[in-house]
């Protein structure tokens, strides 16, 4: 199939015009190319030393070979599986290059961006079943979960072949002067790859963050950069602004958002492709979600009824081939004149010149939403909290843990919420729902272990959500959404109430070196975002999943489906 893409302004032709010539006036794209902090700030703080983005595509072509031969070498040296230690920008692209880019004599890649118990233990049985390579990924050194997971895998390693050894298990990704290369050193890491310091994380792609891993999965990185050059020349500065397909996104994105239709809707076909959208979840929430204003990615794979679908809404169509609902729903859309974004793809890596359009246009947005794009500021709050939580626990014990609020309880679950909404699961759980602002959106937040059912079960309890309040729903596993969505959900306009779910996990492991399990970790992730949500005055309903996870999510969701709507 050849690839296609159109760009549909709708009703807000004018207005998105508009915002076009003001690019031109203002030599937007020009001086985001000139790297200009003041596109966006009159300061250069966060902003100068977070735009190597822009030329890494170039860097990276002559290392290309050194890349090709330390995978060659990992598959020579008898490894077979290559498991991911990351978060955020250090997991994403990497893990989409993995699902979805066709790869040849590379190794399975698997990402742990969790502290769930239950999906750490089964990457530790999958790892003692195959020789594994574990790459510890983070950019600043002290990202809180990928340091524990790297003391975990390591503590088993060095059980099994001694501490001589275990270190010839593991790469570092990292940025100089980093912890992590003091750390690397000590165990006598096989290897660390420093890159370059002048890129943030969910720019990284394209960097040693997403082209390492690629190589060890045997993805063809002459294939994908040649694929992301083509698309920074589709973004060059030269360029007519109505040719720049990263000004013409930008543009929707930014001119939208202040008309109010701030609510990217993305359908993906086949539904593999979701995982860009995860890549592209990032990119936007954490880019875009600060000081009031802020887009909300929404990824579907495929359309609800239209009455689902508020005012809030724009859509982005991705394609591998034809779909005819999606087609179907796209001429719905252009009859009453919504915008929308619709590429096809020829083949997978079409996602490489994809992935650079949207990191200009979501540059660009940042122009017209007047915030910084490259900073995270709510984020560190999450962090602080949690680590409250953590020294109080260590100081007076498990209680700490558990809220001064009022706690309700129905069989296997416990809830509670602020402000208290009555002592009946389902009533008060309605109530919450009817609490949604206009235009607003509820995010379900799933501190859960990562299985099939689970996914199966949160997928119908998502879509039973947006029936039912016609409202944007999204879904991000914790702590995992916290590095991606977590700065949008503190830093937008406020419209979004959550709903966590946490499971007790009874099959735990102790953290390596400290008196805490993994579970009491997740725990005190979950509490801590919801604290630095109720300082930021949003509405949180929290459940504990006492059981099984799987039995009573289910159990949990039927009661709501019994109650008919």
């Amino acid at each position: 199939m050849k690839s296609d893409f159109t760009f549909f302004f709708g009703k807000y032709e004018k207005e998105i015009r508009s915002s076009l010539q003001e690019l031109v006036e203002k030599r937007v794209i020009e001086r985001i190319w000139a790297k200009d902090y003041t596109v966006w700030k009159n300061h250069p703080e966060e902003i100068s030393n977070r735009l190597d983005w822009l030329s890494t595509i170039g860097e990276m072509k002559p290392r290309l070979p050194e890349l090709a031969h330390f995978g060659e070498e990992i598959r020579g040296d008898g490894f077979e599986q290559v498991i991911l230690l990351g978060m955020g920008g250090s997991s994403l692209a990497p893990e989409f290059f993995a699902k979805i880019l066709d790869k040849k004599d590379g190794l399975p890649l698997f990402i742990v961006d969790t502290t769930d118990p239950r999906t750490i233990r089964h990457y530790t049985e999958e790892a003692q079943r195959k020789r594994t390579l574990y790459v510890v990924s983070t950019k600043s050194g002290g990202t809180l979960e990928t340091l524990v997971l790297f003391r975990h895998f390591f503590s088993l390693l060095e059980k099994e072949i001694g501490p001589d050894k275990a270190g010839e298990h593991f790469i570092a990704i990292t940025d100089p002067q980093s912890s992590l290369v003091d750390l690397a050193q000590r165990h006598r890491f096989r290897k660390v790859f420093l890159n370059n310091p002048h890129i943030g994380g969910r720019y990284s792609a394209f960097s040693l963050f997403g082209l390492v891993p690629a190589a060890l999965a045997g993805v063809d990185l002459h294939r994908l950069l040649e694929s992301a050059a083509q698309g920074m020349a589709r973004c060059a500065p030269g360029l007519p602004v109505e040719e720049n397909r990263g000004a013409l996104l930008g543009a929707m994105m930014g001119t939208l958002a202040a008309q109010e239709r701030d609510k990217l809707t993305m359908f993906f076909h086949p539904p593999h492709l979701k995982s860009f959208g995860d890549w592209v979840e990032q990119l936007v929430a954490e880019s875009t979600g600060k000081d009031g204003r802020g887009i909300l990615p929404v990824l579907e794979v495929s359309p609800e009824r239209w009455e689902t679908y508020g005012p809030d809404r724009w859509f982005v169509f991705l394609e591998g081939e034809d779909h005819s609902s999606l087609r179907a729903f796209r001429e719905r859309i252009s009859q009453e004149g919504i915008p929308f974004y619709f590429r096809t793809l020829s083949n997978t890596y079409d996602l490489g010149e994809e992935m650079f359009i949207w990191e200009l246009a979501t540059a660009v947005s940042g122009f017209f939403l007047r915030i910084n794009p490259f900073d995270q500021p709510n984020v560190e709050t999450t962090k602080v909290l949690t680590k409250k939580r953590i020294e109080t626990y260590r100081e007076k014990g498990e209680e700490t843990l558990d809220l001064p609020e009022q706690v309700f309880r129905e069989e296997t679950i416990e809830w509670f919420t602020t402000p208290s909404l009555g002592a009946s699961l389902k009533d008060a759980f309605f109530q919450f729902l009817s609490s949604l602002p206009a235009n607003g959106y509820l995010a379900v937040q799933a501190f859960l272990p990562y299985s099939e059912q689970v996914d199966r079960e949160l997928s119908h309890f998502i879509s039973w959500l947006r029936r039912k309040t016609h409202c944007a729903v999204t879904l991000g596993y914790g702590p995992r959404f916290l590095h991606s969505t977590g700065q949008l959900h503190k830093g937008d306009a406020g419209r979004g109430i959550f709903f966590q779910l946490v499971s007790e996990n009874g099959n735990d492991l102790l953290i390596p070196g400290e008196d805490m399990t993994f579970a009491l970790l997740k725990k005190a992730q979950a509490l801590g975002d919801r604290e630095a949500l109720l300082k930021r005055g949003r509405r949180v309903f929290t459940i504990l999943l006492k059981d099984d996870p799987e039995k009573t999510l289910s159990q949990f969701i039927r009661l709501f489906s019994r109650a008919g709507s």
